[in-house]
Order: structure tokens, then C-alpha cells, then sequence
């Protein structure tokens, strides 16, 4: 049963009503919808947050714009069973072929659209902090739920045979940069402590060096295997974070008069 917020009279259901609200009261359902249920003349927005107007649908509004529901309930993005199969398929097919990016064997030299699409990126990146934020944390996400694996060795597209010395593999390891280089950043005031300046920044080890430190953690000489390499600079990462290695923030041409050999 439904009763009419206007006279009391009820009715078995919102239809009878409807026909009852337009003979007597001269209102369409919609009206009375609006003085009676909502109390407003204003048309509700959707419940995902998005801002925009949901729909009449003849008895009530709708709480979400179509599909607006998924950003809210979703059954299957929100299920780590499904996402992980989801994943393990989309691997396999990219492994078997199945897949075929639109832009494979082609560089922005040689192809118009991926010149202009790079161009269109870059601008965009560059130019909103938001989106690049926005961005990194999509990237970590996905490297985190598996979907884009880090590549090593000769898996990875910058693969050189395994020539990549220790020394190089553990200085751009994104953990010495989170847990050592930033740490000490912060520290300095993102600026050079010899000049001032926060242009190209580096950080110097200015106690242990960093020779010293890899040196300590091969026993012979060093490996050949990509792998065991990468194993002994993830072991030297370490090092420098649970030591807290002693370090200072330089510019690049401050640190080039300390190793000029090295052409920072």
C-alpha cells in the first residue's frame, strides 16, 4: 500500500496512485514527487560522486547515471580471485601472440600518429602536477597487483647481454632512491650543500664509499650471471639503509670536481 501525502487516501499501488494524483490533485507523479518525497525542485545527483543529474524512470530517480554503479559496486574489480585469473589470461595471451599492440616495430621517427601521441602526453604530463601523480600511482598499482611485471635481465627491452656493472644496477635501484637518496634530500633542502643550487641533484657519499661498499659484498671478482649481480646489488641497497650510510646532497657540478673521472 501507497498513501497519497496529499489527502490520505492510500492505494494499492504507485500506478493507481499516479492516475488518483492527476485526476484530483493535478499533479504528475513527478511533481509530487519532488514536494512530497524529495522536498526540493532540485533533480538528485548521482551517488558515485561524480556531480551529474540521475534520471526520472516514472516512479523515482535513479541513484547512479547507467554504469555509474561499477565505480561503487563492483563486484568484480573488487574481487583479488577474479583480478588475479584476469591477469594470468591476459599474460598468456600476450605470451601466446594473441595480442598485438597497434604500435609494434614503430617509433615516433618513422610514424606520424605515435610522434603526435608522444607529443600530446609529454605535454600533458608536464604540465599538471595532478597527472603525473596520477599516473605513477596507476603505474605502481599495476606493478604491485602483478599485471606489469618488472622485467630484469633479458627479459627486460633495455637487456645488454648482462654487462651492467653492480655498481650501476644498486645506484638507480628505485628502494636506495626511496629509502637513502630521498631521505637525504629531504634532509638538505633539495639543494646542493656546496652552492645552493636544485638543479640536477645528486647524493655523495662523503664517508664510506661507494667503491668500498661493493667491493665488501663481492668475494672474488665480479660475476657474470645478470642475476647474481642483481642479487648483490640488492644486498649493497640494503646495506646503505640499514647502515645508514653517510651522504650529502651536490649538484652535478659540484660532485664532477669531487670525481671528475666519473663526468656527472
Amino acid at each position: 500500500m501507497t498513501t497519497c501525502k496529499v489527502c490520505g487516501r492510500e492505494f494499492k499501488n504507485g500506478g493507481v496512485m499516479a492516475r488518483h494524483l492527476k485526476k484530483n490533485h493535478q499533479l504528475t507523479y513527478k511533481k509530487y514527487y519532488h514536494e512530497n518525497i524529495l522536498n526540493s525542485a532540485e533533480i538528485p545527483k548521482c551517488q558515485c560522486g561524480c556531480g551529474e543529474e540521475v534520471r526520472w524512470n516514472g516512479m523515482y530517480y535513479s541513484k547512479y547515471k547507467p554504469s555509474h554503479h561499477i565505480r561503487i559496486k563492483n563486484p568484480w574489480g573488487h574481487n583479488p580471485a577474479a583480478l588475479k585469473k584476469s591477469i594470468e589470461v591476459r599474460r598468456k595471451n600476450w605470451k601466446a601472440g594473441k595480442y598485438t599492440p597497434w604500435c609494434k616495430g614503430k617509433s615516433a621517427s618513422t610514424d606520424i600518429r605515435l610522434k603526435e601521441y608522444g607529443k600530446k602526453i609529454s605535454n600533458t604530463i608536464n604540465s599538471n602536477a595532478a597527472e603525473i601523480k596520477r599516473r605513477s600511482d596507476f603505474m605502481r598499482q599495476q606493478r604491485i597487483s602483478g599485471a606489469l611485471p618488472t622485467l630484469y635481465g633479458k627479459d627486460s627491452s633495455q637487456w645488454k647481454g648482462g654487462i651492467s656493472e653492480i655498481n650501476n644496477i644498486a645506484r638507480n635501484d628505485k628502494h636506495l632512491y626511496d629509502e637513502w637518496k630521498y631521505p637525504i634530500l629531504i634532509r638538505d633542502g633539495f639543494k646542493c650543500k656546496e652552492c645552493g643550487s636544485s638543479e640536477n641533484l645528486h647524493i655523495h657519499h662523503n664517508g664510506e664509499t661507494m667503491s668500498e661498499i661493493v667491493k665488501k659484498h663481492i668475494v672474488d671478482e665480479e660475476p657474470k650471471d645478470f642475476e647474481l649481480k642483481k642479487s648483490i646489488a640488492n644486498k649493497i641497497v640494503e646495506y646503505h639503509i640499514v647502515n645508514k650510510v653517510s651522504g650529502t646532497t651536490l649538484c652535478g657540478k659540484c660532485h664532477n670536481k669531487l670525481h671528475p673521472s666519473l663526468n656527472f
